[in-house]
């Protein structure tokens, strides 16, 4: 009776954590205005998708843990294998500190700024360089949310580059969560911006251990792109 009671006290805990996770977690990568829950939390993606008929594959993951109330520390690395890409990788990673400027029981908005390192900067441009993220969410009960992210990243040399992520989820069941989303990547050097749309649902299990999977493709009818998306989330440690 003991062990099946100790169980249950696991599962309900599980459920409360991945009930946090779905809610104030929506983006691989960036994962919202909100701060991770104790603990910390890890967000792996895989995508195997085609450009104009080439193959290509990113692996990213985003590391948050905690240092106070209102601050945590994000890690986010990326790498692309494939299409277009000198000597046939290329890489990011991005470290920074986030901390929420503002909060309630429904909204947030929070401020990140860190360091960004590029494998494969453009002519003359550093591979380190700086962003600073502007970020603001609504909860909207246990049902859903929307975030916002503004970005803007600077490197020596003139590379400047802004982005817009935008998130929305709906939790049409206590352990699946529904997301759609929209990125808008914006170069100095480039006429038009880059727009993506990605549709995902994530499955939690009792231990607050989630599975993500889902489609993303280019919109902004250029470049023809088409990706699958599989993901793992958890605690930082899991």
């Amino acid at each position: 009776m003991a062990g099946a009671e100790a169980k249950t006290r696991q599962g309900i805990a599980g459920v409360r954590f991945l009930s946090i996770l779905a809610v104030f977690a929506p983006a691989p990568a960036t994962a919202g205005a909100w701060l991770a829950p104790e603990g910390g939390q890890q967000i792996w993606t895989s995508v195997a998708g085609e450009r104009e008929g080439v193959s290509f594959f990113e692996s990213s993951a985003y590391f948050e843990a905690p240092v106070g109330d209102a601050t945590s520390v994000v890690v986010a690395p990326w790498v692309e294998q494939g299409y277009e890409t000198i000597d046939g990788w290329r890489a990011e990673a991005t470290i920074g500190a986030k901390r929420a400027l503002y909060r309630d029981d429904a909204n947030v908005v929070a401020l990140q700024a860190g360091a960004v390192w590029m494998s494969h900067p453009g002519q003359d441009c550093s591979e380190g360089g700086a962003e600073l993220r502007l970020l603001a969410g609504r909860g909207f009960g246990r049902s859903g949310f929307a975030n916002v992210e503004i970005a803007t990243r600077a490197f020596e040399g003139g590379c400047e580059s802004e982005r817009l992520d935008l998130s929305v989820g709906y939790r049409p069941a206590e352990n699946w969560l529904a997301m759609g989303q929209v990125f808008v990547d914006a170069h100095r050097d480039e006429d038009e911006p880059a727009i993506r749309a990605q549709l995902t649902m994530v499955n939690f299990r009792p231990s607050g251990r989630g599975f993500q999977f889902g489609l993303r493709g280019r919109v902004d009818g250029e470049a023809e792109e088409v990706a699958l998306i599989v993901g793992w989330w958890g605690r930082v440690g899991d």
